[in-house]
C-alpha cells in the first residue's frame, strides 16, 4: 500500500531541477511508500476517483499537497486521506482578508488592513496615510501588489481590478524590500529568515530577493504558533514585515517556498519527511 502520495502541479513536469522528483526522492531516502502524482490529473468521475484516465482504487493515508487546489484536497478528505494543508488551512491561508480577521481575533499585531471594496481614495488615505498598498487578497509569490500613490494612480487601476478581491494596507517605508519569514512544520518552528531586495518593495524571493538567517524571539515564536493553531495548519509559514515598534503580522502560506530556507542550510525537504513519518507512526 503508498503511504503517501505527494501531489504537484503538471506545469513541474519540465523544470529542471524538478521540484515534485526531488521531494519524491526525498522520500523514498526515508522508505516512505510513496507515489509522485500531478494533481490537474486528478478528478471525481460517477463517485470514483480517477488519476490520468485510471480509476484509483487504493488511497494513500496521506497526501502532501503542494499547491492550492481546494477541489483536490477536498475530494481526497471526504475519502478519509489526510491532507497537508487541509481545505480549511488553504481556503483560511489564500485569503488575506480571512488570514488578517484570524490574526486579530488573537490579538496578535499587524499591518494597517481592510478590505478595498467600495472604499474611495479618500477613504483609503484618511484610513492608512499615503503612499497605501493595494494588494490583490487571493495573490502570491508578491504578484498584484500596488504602492498607490495619488488618485490618478488610484483611480487607473481600479479600471483592471474587481475591488471585493483586493485589501488595503499601510505602507511602512522602513519595511520596504524587507521582511520576516517563520516556518512551521507540525508544532514547532523550524528557523526564520530575514528576506531583503534591495531593488524592489517586495521581498519574495520569487521577485529577486535575498535571505539571511533571523534570529527568534519567544514572541515571534509564540504568535507563529497561535496563528498556525487557528489555521490549522501542518506546514506553513508565517510573514511579518517591521514596523515602528516591532513586527506586525502581514500574511500567512499554506504552500510556501522553503528555497530561502534551504539556501540558509535547513535541510527542509528532510524535515517534512521526518513530519510525515511521524503522522504515519501514529
Amino acid at each position: 500500500m503508498v503511504d503517501l502520495w505527494i501531489l504537484y502541479s503538471i506545469k513541474y513536469m519540465e523544470n529542471q531541477p524538478n521540484p515534485a522528483t526531488r521531494m519524491y526522492d526525498e522520500a523514498i531516502k526515508n522508505n516512505i511508500n510513496s507515489k509522485l502524482m500531478y494533481y490537474e490529473l486528478l478528478k471525481e468521475e460517477n463517485n470514483n476517483l480517477i488519476y490520468d484516465n485510471e480509476v484509483i482504487t487504493k488511497l494513500p493515508k496521506i497526501a502532501l499537497l503542494r499547491g492550492n487546489d481546494t477541489n483536490v484536497s477536498s475530494l481526497l478528505e471526504k475519502r478519509g486521506v489526510k491532507v497537508i494543508n487541509s481545505t480549511f488551512t488553504i481556503v483560511s491561508c489564500v485569503d488575506k482578508l480571512k488570514t488578517h480577521t484570524l490574526a486579530g481575533m488573537l490579538n496578535i499585531n499587524q499591518i494597517k488592513t481592510y478590505h478595498l471594496s467600495d472604499l474611495s481614495f479618500n477613504n483609503c488615505k484618511n484610513l492608512v496615510g499615503l503612499p497605501f498598498i493595494l494588494k490583490y487578497r487571493f495573490g502570491k509569490q508578491g504578484m498584484n501588489i500596488y504602492i498607490i500613490n495619488n488618485q490618478n494612480e488610484f483611480n487607473e487601476l481600479l479600471k483592471h481590478i474587481n475591488p471585493d478581491d483586493y485589501i488595503l494596507q499601510e505602507y511602512i517605508k522602513n519595511t520596504y524590500g524587507k521582511d520576516v519569514r517563520v516556518f512551521i512544520v507540525g508544532n514547532k518552528v523550524v528557523g526564520a529568515c530575514l528576506r531583503v531586495n534591495e531593488s524592489d518593495f517586495k521581498s519574495n524571493l520569487a521577485q529577486g530577493g535575498l535571505s539571511y538567517n533571523y534570529d527568534l524571539n519567544d514572541e515571534l515564536i509564540n504568535n507563529s504558533l497561535k496563528l498556525k493553531k487557528e489555521l490549522k495548519g501542518d506546514i506553513i509559514s508565517v510573514d511579518y514585515v517591521f514596523g515602528d515598534n516591532g513586527l506586525l503580522f502581514c500574511e500567512a502560506n499554506t504552500n510556501p517556498g522553503f528555497a530561502s530556507f534551504n539556501y540558509l542550510g535547513y535541510p527542509m525537504r528532510q524535515i517534512f519527511m521526518d513530519y510525515i513519518k511521524e503522522l504515519l507512526n501514529k
